[in-house]
């Protein structure tokens, strides 16, 4: 079993949303011969505590946007390289797909959220390139706090 994490880091924008650039945090991108499995997800601040609470999504999209590539990191040392792959900082919105939350949850920003799942259970992407699944800000009540999120995947 090919296990992987992908990690990434963004403030929280002043206004949210699927459509809004800085909104996606982290982003799991399908290749044409693979479909990852996302089964753990981890999301927190690491700005000082403050009193503001988020609003989070995972939702499938088509297009991956303008973003960083972050390369997968294998749980497993002796694993092969991950088929998928990672992005972050966008600065080009991903075309998420509507009605496709796959998952939803508020947080405040003094708690740390965890979802998790067995690895051939997640929440399975398209074997598409270029396609995926994101999370981004939906609602932000206010403030541009430093958040963390990692993303732990599984390649059958």
């Amino acid at each position: 079993m090919r296990r992987y994490a992908i990690v990434a880091s963004q403030n929280a924008p002043s206004t949210a949303g699927s459509g809004q650039a800085d909104s996606s945090i982290l982003g799991l991108v399908s290749a044409a011969n693979v479909k990852p499995h996302l089964y753990d997800i981890t999301f927190g601040s690491a700005a000082t505590p403050a009193d503001q609470a988020f609003n989070m999504k995972i939702s499938r999209f088509t297009a991956v946007g303008t973003a960083t590539t972050v390369t997968p990191e294998p749980l497993d040392p002796v694993d092969s390289a991950a088929l998928a792959s990672g992005r972050s900082n966008h600065t080009a919105a991903p075309t998420y797909t509507s009605a496709t939350e796959c998952l939803s949850f508020s947080i405040h920003q003094q708690n740390t959220y965890r979802w998790q799942t067995l690895p051939e259970l997640g929440i399975v992407a398209a074997a598409t390139a270029n396609a995926g699944l994101g999370l981004y800000f939906d609602v932000v009540s206010g403030g541009t706090a430093l958040c963390e999120a990692t993303f732990l995947h599984y390649e059958p």
